[in-house]
């Protein structure tokens, strides 16, 4: 465990930014359908390689997801 990592709250906001997306006010009929989400950005300089990005999902719903091999969908548990 590291409990000095030396990171300052300035560093890791330019560092390792985080966007958030709160979706709970969308109307009643959106609430009650699987709504697609996508992030599409723009950057002023190339990304640099082996760059990662993460998505946590949380839901009320149980889900999971499941592939073919091609594509990956989201299937919601009954």
């Amino acid at each position: 465990m590291i409990s000095s990592p030396n990171i300052t709250p300035a560093d890791y906001k330019e560092l390792f930014p985080m966007f958030v997306f709160d979706v709970t006010k969308q109307s009643e009929k959106l609430k009650n359908s699987v709504t697609d989400i996508q992030i599409k950005a723009q950057f002023s300089a190339n990304v640099p390689a082996n760059t990662e990005a993460f998505a946590v999902v949380i839901s009320d719903k149980s889900l999971f997801f499941q592939s073919d091999g091609q594509k990956m969908r989201v299937e919601y548990e009954v």
